[in-house]
């Protein structure tokens, strides 16, 4: 007679504390990465480059304030903020795609290039010198802040 073995895993639970601890850890690393990219970059020329500055300052003031607060006033006002800083982060990309794409009508081929190829260019950073894609620490920041109010300090899971 063939005995079946079942063996049983033991209850594996994520603790939502945990994983919001987890979730603002990664958007602070993230909020202090864009900063020190900002800095090395010298990016405080004109007052469009001090756009991320102050996003990055409502990005601080939504970590601080959701890791203090556990809230249904506080999930709304960080959600707010993420929503203005995704905004920025959008204008932070177009911008510098456009001014990558400007800068290639410097090369006397560029008119030769379909529109299309132009703007590619100007995405992956062919032409140009403003990363269009720095922008997106920003969002993923914000992204990881409205998901971090998607759980609670105060939840608890039944075992």
């Amino acid at each position: 007679m063939a005995s079946t073995s079942t063996t049983t895993s033991p209850k594996t639970t994520v603790r939502p504390a945990l994983v919001r601890l987890g979730l603002l850890g990664l958007a602070a690393i993230g909020i202090m990465g864009a900063a020190l990219e900002l800095a090395f970059e010298r990016h405080w020329q004109s007052p469009v480059q001090l756009i991320p500055w102050a996003a990055l300052a409502l990005l601080g003031f939504a970590l601080a304030l959701l890791a203090l607060r556990d809230s249904p006033r506080t999930t709304t006002v960080v959600r707010a903020i993420a929503l203005v800083v995704l905004l920025a982060s959008a204008y932070g990309v177009f911008m510098h795609v456009s001014v990558n794409h400007g800068a290639g009508a410097a090369d006397p081929t560029w008119d030769t290039l379909s529109p299309l190829t132009q703007w590619w260019y100007a995405l992956t950073k062919s032409v140009g010198q403003a990363p269009p894609l720095a922008p997106g620490m920003l969002a993923q920041s914000a992204l990881l802040l409205t998901v971090a109010t998607l759980t609670s300090r105060h939840q608890v899971n039944d075992d």
